[in-house]
Parts: C-alpha cells; sequence; structure tokens
C-alpha cells in the first residue's frame, strides 16, 4: 500500500512559504505522507488570471503581512527575522529547485534556502544563498547551475504554468491532494488531513 501524498507548490519569492517550508517536512514523517515538490513561478499564473501583486509596497495588506508573519512564526515556535528586502528575484532559485525536484534534493535545498533567508538575512536570489543552500544539499553549485540554466530545465519550468492553472492554483503556498486544492500556510495540516483520511 502506498503512502498518501500531497503535491506542495512553492514560489520561492512567497512570504507565507517560508511558515510552511519550516514545518511541512516534519507533519509529513509524524503522518506518514510523501511531498510531492513542485517550485512553480507564481507571475506568469496570476498574469494569466488577470491578478495584480499580492501585497501592493506600503500598503495596509502589506503592513498587516508582516505582523502576521511574526504572530504565526511565534505561534508555531519559529525562527523568524524579517527580510531587508522585498519582494526578491526567485526565478532562479526556482529553475534550481525544480531540477532538485526531478534529482530527489529539493526538499533539503528549499529548507535551508528558506532559513537562510528568513533568520540569517541571505537573501533568496542572491548567489550567497543558492550556493550555501546547495553544499547543504549534497550538491556542487557549478553543476546545478549550469543544468538549471540548460533550455530543458527552462522549459520544465515554463511547462509549470499550465500545470498550476490545470490545478486551479492562483498562490502560494498551495497544496493539491486527491485532486483537491488547498491554498495557504494556514490551510497546510487540512491538506495533510485530508491526505491522510480522504475527508
Amino acid at each position: 500500500m502506498s503512502l498518501p501524498a500531497v503535491e506542495i507548490w512553492l514560489e520561492y519569492a512567497s512570504t507565507y512559504s517560508y511558515l510552511t517550508v519550516a514545518r511541512v517536512g516534519k507533519l509529513a514523517r509524524e503522518r506518514g505522507v510523501i511531498l510531492d515538490w513542485q517550485p512553480f513561478f507564481l507571475p506568469p499564473v496570476r498574469d494569466q488570471q488577470n491578478m495584480g501583486f499580492p501585497f501592493p509596497e506600503a500598503s495596509a495588506k502589506t503592513a498587516y503581512m508582516w505582523r502576521d508573519l511574526e504572530r504565526r512564526a511565534r505561534h508555531h515556535g519559529l525562527p523568524y527575522r524579517r527580510p531587508e528586502q522585498y519582494p526578491v528575484n526567485s526565478l532562479q532559485t526556482i529553475r534550481v529547485a525544480l531540477l532538485g525536484a526531478r534529482e530527489g534534493w529539493c526538499q533539503a535545498f528549499t529548507e535551508e534556502a528558506f532559513r537562510l533567508h528568513w533568520t540569517e538575512g541571505r537573501l533568496i536570489g542572491t548567489d550567497e544563498n543558492l550556493h550555501a543552500a546547495l553544499r547543504h544539499a549534497g550538491q556542487d553549485p557549478a553543476r546545478v547551475v549550469a543544468a538549471a540554466s540548460s533550455p530543458e530545465n527552462k522549459e520544465a519550468l515554463k511547462a509549470q504554468t499550465p500545470r498550476a492553472l490545470a490545478r486551479g492554483i492562483f498562490g502560494a503556498p498551495s497544496f493539491v491532494v486527491r485532486g483537491e486544492l488547498f491554498w495557504g500556510d494556514d490551510r497546510l495540516e487540512d491538506a495533510i488531513d485530508f491526505a491522510v483520511t480522504g475527508a
């Protein structure tokens, strides 16, 4: 009998994705769930749906987001340090993560990339973050960056856009379980429960 699976759709510039990445591995191990990592680039998905930037600069919504992240990190007992830059350019990190998903080291890479960004101020989108996270995952940065920048991998990432749209995805983090979509870090536990119980 195979273990239940959760597709975890992540955009590495997504703020709330940090809270998910920091705890999903432990939850999955405890509940006996397989994580199917699906890195994707959110801007073209939102463009296809005529949706604007989710957190406009200097808006009340963005101010709320930062305070909410701080509260939720404290609630979950997670380390938290607000990054000095937002948003970040996540494209190369996503290309690397997608390669990692195919090669089997996406989770280790992702957890470290987010940890560095959200606890040490070593920003996603920088070579410092990327190379450190790759070494943590046991990978050679030079090999991986070259492979991630290949036409084949770039096309694979472009193909994630119609796959995300077909699942009804409009934001990150999102979870797809048994064909059902769960959106947002606050639905992570619901997605895991649904994977295990089907209800």
